[in-house]
């Protein structure tokens, strides 16, 4: 008997004609690189780490407009 790996098993479905396994699928996208009208850069992620950066995005920006509101990011109470 034969252990697989996930790479094993990732061959035999792409032979099989099925999609790899989507967590690992790379997500490629272009990114404007600050202080330049032209470059971008490519960088790709996996669709979890792309979900992670988009996150950690969003918890900076309610950050930022909470202080600029004048409300604590943490309750003192």
């Amino acid at each position: 008997m034969i252990p697989f790996s996930g790479l094993t098993l990732q061959v035999a479905a792409a032979a099989a004609g099925a999609s790899p396994l989507p967590a690992a699928e790379r997500i490629c996208r272009k990114i404007e690189i600050t202080g330049s009208l032209v470059r971008k850069e490519r960088v790709c992620k996996t669709k979890a780490e792309w979900r992670r950066v988009e996150e950690q995005g969003n918890r900076q920006g309610r950050a930022i407009l909470e202080q600029s509101a004048g409300r604590p990011l943490v309750d003192i109470m």
